[in-house]
C-alpha cells in the first residue's frame, strides 16, 4: 500500500496511521513499523525541520511500541539514511539536530573481492562522491521530549534532552573527521 505523508503534518501522519491500524486491522495484526529507508532526502534546507519533524512522527506511537514496553520482539524501527554530501554547510544543521533524538552510526562493509585479511569500511567510502549510509534507532529518553512546533527550533535543538536550551549533537562532525582517515 501506498500513501501520502507531507513531511512535517502531524495531521498527515496521523491518517497514515490511522490507514495501517484502524479498528478492523488492529496494531497487533500489523505489528510495529520495524524499517524507515531514506535515500538522499538531506540537501533542501527548508525542508530539514518538516523531514526530521516527520521522521519522529513515524518512530512514535501508534506506529511502534508504547515507550517502556520495548522488548526483543518489540523494538524502535530501524532508520536507514544514505546521504551524499552536497553543500555541508547547510545540511550539517539537520545531522547536529537528529543525533539529539536518534542514535546513528554508519553502516560498514567488507570487500567480497577480499577474501582474506579483508578490513571493515564505511559503506560507500570507494564512491566517487562522500557518500555515507547511516544506520540509527530513536533514543529511549527522546520519547518524553516535547517536540518543538518551530522548524528552526527542532533544528537548533530546543526541546531534546527536556530543555529548551539551543544545542547539537556532534556524532557527524566526528564521522566526518574519521571518514578522513581513510582517504
Amino acid at each position: 500500500m501506498v500513501r501520502p505523508l507531507s513531511w512535517g503534518s502531524l495531521d498527515d501522519a496521523r491518517t497514515l496511521a490511522a490507514s495501517f491500524f484502524d479498528k478492523e486491522h488492529s496494531l497487533s495484526y500489523f505489528g510495529t513499523l520495524t524499517s524507515i529507508i531514506c535515500s538522499d532526502l538531506v540537501y533542501f534546507p527548508e525542508l530539514l525541520g518538516p523531514l526530521l519533524r516527520t521522521l519522529l512522527h513515524i518512530t512514535s506511537q501508534p506506529f511502534t511500541c508504547p515507550p517502556g514496553s520495548i522488548s526483543e520482539h518489540h523494538t524502535t524501527p530501524t532508520v536507514f539514511i544514505s546521504y551524499k554530501i552536497r553543500s555541508l554547510a547547510k545540511e550539517t544543521t539537520f545531522w547536529t539536530a537528529f543525533g539529539l533524538w536518534f542514535q546513528f552510526s554508519p553502516v560498514l562493509a567488507k570487500d567480497p573481492s577480499k577474501t582474506t585479511s579483508a578490513e571493515w569500511h564505511r559503506f560507500g567510502v570507494d564512491f566517487d562522491d562522500t557518500t555515507f549510509l547511516f544506520v540509527g534507532h530513536r533514543r529511549p529518553e527522546s520519547y518524553s521530549w516535547k517536540v518543538p512546533v518551530i522548524d528552526e527550533d527542532l533544528l537548533g535543538g530546543v526541546g531534546a534532552n527536556g530543555t529548551d536550551t539551543r544545542k547539537g549533537d556532534d556524532t557527524f562532525e566526528n564521522l566526518l573527521l574519521m571518514s578522513l582517515e581513510q582517504d
